[in-house]
């Protein structure tokens, strides 16, 4: 029977870990040091997956062409009379294994070597192939395109002091073009924080259009209404104007407040104000020359365009009171009335007429 899962999944792991590394290498760095050190040159490389990793410091020495250049058989070592500087050697790809190449650089003296592609810059990941000469392998090695072997050997050539550094990694980059990952962080948190100003100022905005659109349009009170005239039938009680009783007959002009007073009274009040309105509440009234497109009517008891069809108080006080006048006249023609029968008269008045009313 096969491994069960738990046991199988770390061993996946593993190979999806090893799987990723080969896929995305990281880039070191190849230096030329030329004019006593003062300028540099730098080259990408991508060191092996196998022999010795570069040190932080990197790995100095002067640069040597392997013979033969593919280092496919034992090479010659390097020269001396270079100082304290070890030497490194230039490899050309192809003809036979990484591990094989690198390892005849080992044993002819070098401290590492570079293998350069040929006829492409293609930057490639050197894996070893034989296990054996894997674990022999004590140098670092790296693997550069083809012009920049044909660079390296130029410097070489015209500059007797030059020298190259083998450094694991890219020096510091200011910038954000050397590391994607931080350009594309900036770009979306600048992004991010634009759309949270965007939506913190426009959400005040957009609620306040839309309780307004909830509302609905405003509708505004119908100012400059016209008064209307209609006949007195013993239902008002007196013109604030003239401070005089209505009698039957009286031309009225009731103003959209409500308020009544004589056709006489409140026509010149209109032509001589600065604006028509009402000489109690100042409510304003539309334009009417002396009733000419005013509605006449009579106020009789049966109208029903007032508002409310219940007579009010003063309505009753003024009926009260003009049947008050009837008795008394009745009583002065008779000459014997008495104050007993003004009362009742007074006491039955109201009870008789108030029903066809209330």
């Amino acid at each position: 029977m096969g491994q069960p899962a738990p046991a199988r999944a770390p061993r996946a792991v593993a190979a999806w870990l090893t799987l990723l590394a080969l896929l995305v290498p990281s880039e070191a760095l190849v230096r030329a040091v030329l004019d006593g050190n003062a300028s540099t040159v730098d080259f990408a490389d991508l060191p092996a997956l196998f022999g010795a990793p570069l040190a932080p410091e990197g790995v100095r020495g002067y640069l040597m062409e392997a013979k033969p250049a593919n280092a496919c058989h034992p090479i010659e070592g390097p020269r001396p009379g270079n100082g304290s500087l070890g030497a490194i050697v230039l490899i050309r790809r192809y003809d036979c294994t990484f591990d094989l190449k690198v390892l005849h650089a080992q044993r002819a003296g070098f401290e590492a070597a570079i293998v350069h592609n040929v006829r492409s810059d293609e930057l490639v990941r050197m894996a070893h192939v034989y296990e054996d000469l894997r674990r022999q392998i004590a140098i670092p090695s790296v693997f550069v395109g083809e012009a920049a072997s044909q660079d390296l050997r130029v410097i070489v050539r015209c500059d007797k002091g030059a020298h190259v550094v083998l450094l694991p990694d890219y020096p510091p980059c200011p910038d954000l073009d050397c590391h994607p990952v931080l350009a594309v962080s900036w770009v979306l948190g600048r992004a991010l924080a634009l759309l949270a100003s965007v939506f913190l100022v426009l959400r005040p905005l957009w609620g306040w259009l839309w309780a307004r659109r909830s509302r609905g349009p405003e509708v505004k009170p119908r100012a400059g209404q016209k008064a209307q005239v209609r006949t007195f039938t013993r239902r008002n009680d007196l013109c604030a104007i003239c401070l005089d009783e209505y009698e039957e007959g009286d031309q009225l002009k009731i103003l959209p407040c409500s308020h009544t007073y004589h056709c006489k009274c409140i026509d010149p009040w209109f032509s001589q104000a600065a604006r028509r309105s009402c000489p109690v509440c100042k409510q304003s009234v539309a334009g009417t020359e002396d009733g000419s497109d005013s509605t006449v009517d009579s106020l009789g008891d049966e109208d029903p365009s007032l508002p409310g069809h219940r007579p009010p108080i003063w309505a009753i006080q003024a009926r009260l009171r003009s049947r008050r006048l009837e008795l008394l006249a009745q009583a002065g023609s008779q000459g014997h009335s008495s104050a007993t029968s003004l009362g009742v008269a007074e006491a039955t008045a109201p009870s008789q007429r108030l029903p066809e009313r209330l």
